[in-house]
């Protein structure tokens, strides 16, 4: 097999694609055989060493992958050999071939093909528990998006139109935010040129209900400021580099509440929970109110370029790795 590492800390170029040995199937656990791996910012980080999660070197990163069963562990019985599945993992989804927890592996939606399912879990994932598990919003409701244009808002996007609520995609790129309304936004805002709050009222739209930020800064403060009676403010992440101070007299005066959402771990910690996610998930793509897609495809040896593509941030949709 064939695995991509990181010796030492650093940036996308510390990578290195190795022959490494085929790893021990544990009794709970399933030997995949890697078609795909999807591509994250959360990979940079862990480079670096900057993430959440902090492997130490060798490793590989990777949070997500897709492929089919070729081993299984004896308590696992849930699968079968020659399953086409997709499987989350906090890291070490570079590979040609990864063991992973039987609980954190998932039946590939019908008729989504293999190529598409490494990039499915990570994005569609986080969007629908931030929406659904932890705003639980409803039909009608008005939610905002910060971040829309990345790969888990353009997921929001898609699951909050298909939920029946209205749409707010705000991000930095117009182009992009233009690709936002083909998946359903209602409305864009582009928050590098324009004041959010003041594009809020030319829209007329006095409060949100839900919001669901990947961004942090100044543009947290600005979307707290905005809450409904009851609203709901979902932390996903803090791609601006800048975590907010979120003023606690703001939450008070609506009573509404701020939510964090590590979803990485939610996963590891209830994957019951995740499973019905993407089984809901798979309804919605069987109806084709989800779209998932892919941007860009590399080869797995060429992760580094991948990694320094998306620090480009020109895409939309997912990054992945093709192992064959």
């Amino acid at each position: 097999m064939y695995s991509v590492i990181v010796n030492k800390y650093g940036d996308p170029d510390v990578l290195k694609y190795e022959k490494t040995n085929s790893e021990k199937i544990e009794d709970k656990s399933v030997k995949i055989k890697v078609h795909s791996c999807g591509v994250n910012f959360a990979d940079i980080l862990t480079i670096k060493g900057r993430y959440q999660e902090r492997p130490r070197p060798p490793f590989s990163p990777g949070l997500e992958i897709s492929g089919e069963i070729i081993g299984l562990g004896k308590s696992v019985s849930e699968h079968k050999i020659g399953d086409s599945v997709m499987s989350i993992m906090k890291y070490g989804g570079y590979k040609s071939e990864i063991v992973v927890p039987s609980e954190n592996t998932y039946k590939i939606p019908s008729n989504m093909p293999l190529i598409i399912a490494a990039g499915f879990p990570v994005t569609y994932g986080t969007a629908y528990s931030a929406l659904v598990t932890c705003a639980k919003v409803k039909k009608g409701e008005t939610c905002l998006i910060l971040g829309a244009t990345g790969g888990v808002g353009v997921a929001a996007v898609e699951i909050a139109k298909a939920l029946d609520s209205k749409v707010i995609a705000c991000g930095g790129s117009n182009s992009k935010l233009q690709s936002c309304i083909s998946k359903g936004a209602d409305y864009v805002i582009n928050y590098k040129e324009k004041i959010l709050r003041n594009e809020l009222a030319k829209l007329k739209i006095k409060e949100i209900d839900v919001v669901i930020d990947m961004i942090g800064g100044q543009y947290t403060l600005d979307a707290v400021k905005s809450l409904k009676w009851n609203g709901r403010f979902i932390v996903v992440g803090f791609a601006s580099g800048n975590i907010p101070n979120i003023p606690a007299n703001r939450l008070l005066l609506k009573n509404a509440c701020a939510i964090g959402l590590y979803w990485g771990e939610l996963a590891y910690r209830e994957p019951k929970t995740i499973k019905k996610d993407f089984l809901k998930l798979e309804e919605l793509y069987k109806k084709k109110l989800i779209k998932p897609m892919n941007h860009k495809i590399f080869k797995l040896e060429n992760a580094s370029e991948a990694l320094k593509y998306l620090l480009e941030r020109k895409n939309i949709g997912k990054i992945v790795l093709r192992v064959n």
